[in-house]
């Protein structure tokens, strides 16, 4: 308890410092940050050159920032086939991989206008902190990487977003029952009870996972296996590469509950398994105290129906 408080005490000292740096009356960066935005482009820079767009002319992607300081960020081309990766070919995996998804935490420095992802899980192993030079101008807020030297040209890279209205509700649905979870959500755990009784742990006895559910409508969540490759899915083996596919979940979109049967729909914008992009996800819920239980419709496997049960637990 004596360790947790002297933690809480250097937080607020740092954040005091950092109210500090802003002058009065301007809202804070962070502040300004807070809430969903868009992808509308990736480019990289080169000096001389027109800017490139890296991930197609229309990608789709989804960065999100919450006032309690967590951040997930999914980016990926429009255009990845339609299959899963599992049984896809191993040029077809591959291609598959085009997906940027990482989730963690983010600290904003308003004196040199400058935000850090700080990377607790991603679909690239190895990956680790991250800084961006933030420009926000209204619902537009671009942000670009640290320049570098290529052939003895300044490059860097400009993400673009747009922040996102509310989400429209569905038939049949109310806006108010989305707070019946809205919120942060950590991974506690994450199971599958065969029909023979076997428990299988799909992402390991630690996973590590997100899922926010904002007020407005618009969610994201994402899951990994720690123990995984330690390997980047444009130079991994054909096993290894699978593996990194079967160690990660993420997916975006919108979001509907009914409190009358317990059940939140999340509207797929896109997931890293692009067989379920543009599908819905139904989810069963249930709390105790400040956990959370989701379990989707039993599914039938190989071995017989199974019903999977995942763990959150709200982040205060």
């Amino acid at each position: 308890m004596h360790v947790r408080r002297i933690a809480q005490c250097i937080g607020t000292t740092v954040a005091t410092l950092l109210m500090a740096a802003v002058p009065q009356g301007q809202t804070p960066l962070r502040a300004q940050l807070v809430g969903h935005w868009r992808l509308v482009a990736t480019e990289t820079i080169r000096e001389g050159d027109p800017p490139v767009t890296t991930l197609g002319p229309s990608p789709l992607g989804t960065l999100i920032y919450t006032a309690d300081g967590h951040v997930q960020a999914h980016l990926t081309p429009r255009d990845r086939p339609k299959a899963r990766p599992a049984e896809a070919p191993p040029a077809e995996a591959r291609a598959l991989a085009r997906y940027t998804a990482y989730f963690g935490r983010y600290a904003v420095d308003d004196t040199t206008r400058t935000i850090t992802h700080r990377r607790d899980g991603t679909f690239v192993p190895g990956e680790r902190d991250i800084v961006r030079t933030v420009d926000l101008t209204g619902n537009r807020l671009v942000l670009t990487t640290p320049a570098t030297s290529v052939n003895a040209r300044t490059q860097y890279t400009r993400i673009t977003w747009e922040r996102l209205p509310t989400a429209p509700v569905a038939a049949g649905f109310t806006a108010a029952a989305r707070r019946e979870v809205a919120g942060t959500w950590a991974l506690v755990d994450h199971r599958t009870t065969l029909a023979s009784g076997e428990v299988r742990q799909n992402f390991g006895p630690s996973p590590q996972g997100l899922f926010i559910f904002h007020p407005d409508g618009h969610t994201g969540v994402q899951i990994v296996n720690p123990d995984r490759p330690d390997a980047a899915p444009e130079s991994a083996s054909e096993a290894d590469l699978r593996a990194l596919h079967r160690s990660y979940l993420a997916y975006f979109g919108t979001y509907d509950v009914d409190p009358a049967t317990k059940k939140i729909v999340v509207h797929t914008t896109a997931d890293l398994n692009p067989v379920n992009t543009g599908v819905d996800q139904i989810r069963y819920y249930s709390f105790e105290g400040d956990l959370m239980y989701l379990q989707p419709p039993p599914a039938a496997g190989a071995a017989g129906q199974q019903v999977s049960r995942i763990t959150w637990r709200r982040v205060r």
